[in-house]
């Protein structure tokens, strides 16, 4: 769905904005915002800071950042897609869920963790 047309001259109305904290909380980053609404990114940032939205999520301090390489990245983002959630979602819940159910012998295929 493209809620802000290129052309229009109400790019990003106050129910598409409404919508942009839920996507920034679900991990996605301006770009892909940018991308889903169909507009630029410049203009997403202006409109998002004349109207006090932040683009970016604050991470809690029990958070861990995990660096990933691209092919992974790119792995996890059409899973993502078919599930409808970004890649970060899934991946998250991914590995809360190996933790959880204790499934790291499962999933690595070894006896290490055994």
């Amino acid at each position: 769905m493209n809620d802000c047309p290129r052309r229009n001259p109400n790019i990003l109305t106050q129910a598409t904005l409404a919508k942009i904290p839920a996507m920034v909380a679900s991990g996605m980053n301006r770009s892909a915002i940018a991308e889903r609404l169909g507009c630029k990114m410049s203009t997403l940032q202006v409109r998002c800071s004349q109207n006090g939205i932040r683009l970016r999520n604050k991470r809690p301090s029990d958070w861990t950042v995990i660096r990933l390489n691209k092919a992974v990245v790119t792995a996890l983002r059409e899973h993502a897609e078919k599930r409808g959630e970004t890649e970060q979602a899934l991946a998250r819940r991914l590995i809360e869920t190996i933790a959880r159910d204790d499934l790291y012998a499962a999933v690595l295929d070894d006896e290490k963790a055994a």
